[in-house]
C-alpha cells in the first residue's frame, strides 16, 4: 500500500488560485462521446499543470486553461483519461492500466474512488456513478509533481485535494 500525506481542499484552492497562469496540455481529437448524457457535457480535451508553489504541481483535466467543469467518462482515451488513471493509483491505492483508455476498470477505479471520499467526508458528497465530473473533480486527490525531481517532473508521493 502505497503511503501519501493529503493536503486540505482549502489548501489545494488557495493554491490553486495563485496558479496563474496555467500551462494547458491537450490531445487534438482524444474525447468521444460515451453516452446521449455525456455528448451534451463539456469533455476534458487534456490537462492544467496547477502550480502548488515552488516546483510543485498537479495534473488536473480540463477543458482549456483553468476550465475543470469537464467530465471524464467511459469510452474517452488520450491524456485527460491518463491523468485521471495516475492519480486512481497513486492516491486511491487502485491498480488498473495506465492506458489513456476510459474503459470499464478505470470506470470501477473511479466508482472506488468516489465511495471512498464519500466515506472520508462522512457525507454522500460525489455520486458513486463512475462519470468524473466537476464534483468528483473538487474533491478528488491529484497526485503532486516537482519539476526538480528528474526529467519534466516526477510524483512526490503527495496527494493533494
Amino acid at each position: 500500500m502505497r503511503a501519501t500525506r493529503r493536503a486540505s481542499l482549502a489548501s489545494f484552492a488557495a493554491v490553486a488560485a495563485l496558479a496563474v497562469p496555467a500551462l494547458v496540455v491537450g490531445s487534438p481529437g482524444t474525447a468521444s462521446a460515451a453516452s446521449d448524457t455525456a455528448a451534451a457535457e463539456v469533455q476534458c480535451t487534456g490537462f492544467t499543470n496547477v502550480s502548488l508553489g515552488g516546483d510543485w504541481y498537479l495534473h488536473v483535466p480540463s477543458a482549456g486553461s483553468g476550465n475543470y467543469n469537464c467530465v471524464v467518462v467511459r469510452g474517452m482515451k488520450g491524456l485527460p483519461v491518463l491523468v485521471v488513471q495516475e492519480s486512481l493509483n497513486a492516491c486511491f491505492d487502485q491498480n488498473i492500466a495506465e492506458d489513456r483508455d476510459f474503459g470499464p476498470a478505470t470506470e470501477q477505479a473511479v466508482r472506488n474512488a468516489q465511495t471512498q471520499i464519500n466515506n472520508n467526508w462522512h457525507s454522500h458528497v460525489v455520486d458513486v456513478d463512475g462519470r468524473f465530473g466537476p464534483i468528483t473533480s473538487s474533491y478528488f486527490h491529484f497526485q503532486a509533481y516537482d519539476y526538480s525531481n528528474g526529467q519534466n517532473g516526477r510524483h512526490t508521493g503527495v496527494c493533494y485535494y
